[in-house]
């Protein structure tokens, strides 16, 4: 496990590994989880940071606390606006965010607690390309997992 430990600590950037993985009583569990989420939110077409904030966005929609807080954490530490942070405490799409993204957010805070497919249709009009669209369903999914995983294991927040 200590190959997927560097991993993790190399490639979020945080020095460390979450409690998200961290918790994994099994190294396939771990890398599984690892795997989904480096391949989701660290790579692909869409920015980290719009992942991250639409991962806050779907976290705050669900109830579930752990993602939304430590990937404010991390919106912060790469500098995201003070205004934008706060909105997106609170689980609202920020004003004044060029229009795909507010696409984006939008969408991530309706599907985190009613997926529709008549969603798409919002992000194609914003015109995201349809790589961009499967990888913000990816992006809802895989908090919809992160979000179980952390608020079913009770996992507590990294102290940050």
């Amino acid at each position: 496990m200590e190959y997927i430990d560097q991993e993790i600590r190399d490639e979020l950037g945080f020095g460390l590994v979450p409690n998200v993985f961290a918790y994994a009583q099994s190294a396939e569990l771990k890398t599984a989880l690892w795997k989904a989420f480096r391949h989701v939110v660290l790579r692909g077409v869409l920015p980290r940071t719009i992942k991250e904030m639409m991962g806050v966005i779907i976290s705050r929609a669900r109830g579930s606390s752990y993602a939304a807080e430590v990937h404010l954490h991390a919106l912060m530490v790469q500098g995201t606006e003070t205004a934008v942070l706060e909105a997106l405490r609170r689980g609202e799409v920020p004003a004044g965010l060029p229009g795909k993204v507010q696409a984006l957010l939008t969408f991530a805070h309706k599907a985190a607690t009613a997926p529709d497919p008549g969603l798409l249709a919002d992000l194609r009009r914003a015109g995201l390309s349809e790589t961009e669209v499967q990888e913000a369903v990816a992006v809802v999914g895989l908090f919809a997992l992160i979000n179980h995983w952390t608020d079913l294991l009770e996992i507590p927040l990294d102290s940050l």
